[in-house]
């Protein structure tokens, strides 16, 4: 009989641990979700302002390699329209290392 109780005790001692730590889990789960959630609005903060300042930085480069590209532009046109003769000399000779390439490619 003796050992009935002891065996009793120690299920029931069992028991009470296993819902010690089922309770001690629960609360880790909800203190990590709880610090996940503020790591998650810290990193979701974090890469806003990453993006935004990256976005200003594409912003301010496109309108520079917009106004480089016009000027460049301008600039070949008018070395066009000033030496016409040379101009049509390059891109026939463009023309022609163009086709060079694809027939060498070719065979």
């Amino acid at each position: 009989m003796h050992r009935n109780s002891l065996r009793k005790a120690s299920l029931e001692s069992m028991e009470a641990e296993i819902e010690s730590l089922l309770k001690s889990l629960e609360s880790l789960k909800h203190d990590a979700s709880e610090e996940s959630q503020k790591s998650v609005k810290a990193i979701r903060s974090s890469a806003e302002s990453a993006l935004r300042h990256s976005r200003s930085l594409l912003s301010d480069a496109y309108e520079e390699v917009k106004q480089r590209t016009r000027q460049t532009g301008i600039a070949t046109r008018d070395y066009a329209q000033q030496h016409p003769y040379t101009t049509a000399g390059v891109a026939v000779g463009a023309l022609g290392l163009l086709a060079a390439y694809l027939l060498c490619k070719r065979n």
